[in-house]
């Protein structure tokens, strides 16, 4: 009978396999360099994960499925439509400004070779209460009408940009500039 698996060794694995595709590309990645970094022999990286590209679908699916669900987490129905869009905007700002590297890592491989069909089809499930959300202030006139992806990629570039400008120490955002910057993407999306 199999050991079940341990999930304090795939999140070890998950963390370096993050931290070295980042430095190292998708090419550059060793399965023995996971298993280094994480602590484990590289077996045990292999009993998890068949090889590097079951590994970083694995990790795509789990960094994004982490990131949707503590931006969501903000979410009431009940409240306004421009005050949830303000709630969910300003948290996809603060997780990403807090785990910069999880969003660069969710951005270098979405549009890649390396993730599988059905990979991207369980990411772009994941959007589908934001992409919900998005649909919903077009049909009520709130949102300009364009496709719900131009939408949500007119609200989550800029973010981007502005957390590498961050991490990289080009700038410093202050409460201003959130500010500022949440008052660019209502009117960049507004009627």
């Amino acid at each position: 009978m199999a050991r079940p698996k341990d999930d304090t060794k795939i999140a070890a694995i998950f963390e370096a396999t993050l931290r070295l595709v980042l430095k190292t590309g998708f090419d550059g990645l060793k399965m023995a360099d996971v298993a280094r970094a994480a602590g484990l022999a590289t077996g045990t990286v292999y009993i998890y994960f068949k090889n590097k590209e079951v590994l970083i679908n694995q990790l795509f699916l789990a960094v994004k499925s982490e990131k949707t669900s503590k931006l969501m987490a903000v979410y009431d129905a009940r409240d306004s439509f421009e005050v949830s869009f303000g709630k969910l905007w300003h948290n996809y700002l603060d997780i990403s400004l807090a785990e910069p590297e999880r969003m660069l890592f969710i951005e270098q491989f979405a549009h890649t070779s390396h993730l599988t069909k059905k990979t991207i089809a369980a990411g772009d499930a994941l959007l589908q209460p934001l992409a919900q959300f998005i649909e919903g202030g077009i049909r009520k006139k709130i949102l300009r009408k364009v496709p719900t992806p131009v939408a949500l990629g007119q609200l989550m570039g800029p973010v981007l940009e502005v957390v590498k400008l961050e991490k990289d120490g080009v700038l410093k955002l202050t409460q201003r500039h959130k500010e500022e910057l949440y008052e660019m993407a209502w009117r960049s999306v507004t009627v």
